[in-house]
């Protein structure tokens, strides 16, 4: 059911998997360097793109400091495509399993699904970006905050970096649970759908979660302070009570969903 390509990402999540996130996250930057070097060596920027991201999540206050001298959208619009790009790749285990139980007649509904499951992966981490942004950036107003929106559109993108762990995490999870799981039952499938909402898929996930947004935030923090030349205790008092919704806003959607099941 799964290629020998897949077999190694899995095999590669497994070993992650045991390493504390920051670890996990910046052992991912360092694989992703390597086969970027590998296929693509005729560009240098994508090297340097993930040097930056490197140092934006271990040294935010230096780094964006001197982002802010000189913003660019390229680069963090990288970063927020790699967060679509590692929920693709998180997904892999949850589709096979699930095509592979699926009778011939209704592939076309699910492989329907999958595409459209695949551009919501795609397009959601952009609009959240955006989303974010604004948000920030009218909070900033009411601290008298001075510096332009493309500025903080700008350095934000940069602190997506950490959701990069996120959907890696949870195919890991994934995988060792559906390798168990026979979805031609009924049964099976919603004690599965039980544990990914409110049993220990979803209980991973949301820490994983909570955990990852707080990373995001103290990056957002510097990255706030630095775009709108406010201190760093207005810009995350700013951005606390923006990571205090997103959490609030995950868990009472995993809590609807539970309850719909």
């Amino acid at each position: 059911m799964f290629s020998g390509s897949t077999f190694r990402f899995i095999l590669d999540l497994k070993t992650k998997a045991a390493e504390s996130p920051y670890d996990a996250t910046i052992s991912h930057i360092s694989s992703a360097r390597a086969e970027i070097d590998r296929f693509f060596p005729q560009y240098p920027q994508m090297d340097l793109v993930l040097s930056a991201l490197q140092q934006a999540v271990t040294r935010p206050a230096s780094f964006f400091e001197a982002e802010s001298r000189k913003p660019s959208l390229v680069r963090p619009a990288v970063v927020v495509g790699l967060v679509a790009v590692a929920g693709l790749l998180s997904s892999i285990p949850t589709v096979l399993a699930v095509a592979d139980a699926l009778p011939p007649e209704v592939g076309f509904i699910a492989a329907f699904g999958f595409a459209i499951g695949s551009i919501t992966t795609v397009v959601g981490p952009f609009i959240s970006w955006v989303i974010v942004v604004t948000v920030l950036f009218v909070g900033s107003v009411l601290a008298d905050g001075d510096g332009s929106f493309q500025d903080v559109f700008a350095l934000v993108g940069w602190g997506f970096a950490p959701r990069i762990i996120v959907p890696i995490v949870g195919g890991i999870v994934s995988f060792f649970f559906l390798s168990s799981v026979d979805f031609s039952d009924p049964q099976q499938a919603r004690q599965l759908s039980q544990m990914a909402t409110t049993g220990t898929i979803g209980i991973v996930t949301q820490g994983m979660n909570a955990l990852m947004f707080l990373w995001a935030g103290w990056l957002w923090t510097h990255a706030l302070a630095n775009a709108r030349q406010i201190a760093t205790k207005t810009a995350a008092t700013i951005v606390g009570a923006v990571v205090f919704v997103q959490i609030l806003l995950n868990v009472g959607l995993t809590l609807l969903s539970a309850a719909l099941i």
